[in-house]
């Protein structure tokens, strides 16, 4: 039976935290992080340029500012998903995982399912849709470990 070798992602739409899981000491260990600027500024600041305007001719009441037809804060937060994808994607193809557990902001863990390319996603033996980002590391560790390793947490 091959090593466990498990990744762990704490995730929302502008920050991914990357953890592995150790068998053999049970601990779970940061290794990596990922900010994504543009996710987290306005929307109004992502847009190149003011919305376009349209004449109400019907009831000649003036121009109107035109809504974009998607946020673009929701686009970036997508984009992002993505990004996060790719690079588990990468690490799969490295053998550097052989198990995954998402722990995302709920609209995030949407998002990661639907970027996920399939070998990925068959690795997925856990999902929490929780916002933990903000949490330090030994608080992560002692949420997610009864979840890691079931057995420590029953007593066995």
């Amino acid at each position: 039976m091959p090593r466990r070798r498990l990744w762990i992602v704490v995730a929302d739409g502008a920050r991914a935290r990357f953890f592995q899981a150790d068998g053999g000491d049970h601990t779970i260990r940061p290794f990596h992080e990922e900010l994504y600027d543009p996710a987290r500024r306005k929307g109004s600041e992502l847009l190149a340029d003011r919305p376009g305007r349209t004449q109400n001719r019907i009831h000649d009441q003036g121009r109107h500012a035109m809504e974009p037809d998607t946020d673009p804060k929701r686009v970036e937060k997508e984009r992002f998903a993505r990004a996060i994808a790719a690079f588990l994607a990468q690490g799969l193809h490295e053998g550097r995982f052989n198990e995954l557990m998402l722990v995302a902001a709920p609209r995030t863990l949407g998002d990661l399912r639907a970027a996920l390319d399939p070998q990925v996603a068959a690795r997925v033996r856990h999902e929490l849709a929780k916002d933990m980002t903000t949490l330090p590391d030994p608080e992560i560790e002692a949420q997610l470990r009864p979840l890691v390793w079931p057995h420590l947490a029953a007593g066995g």
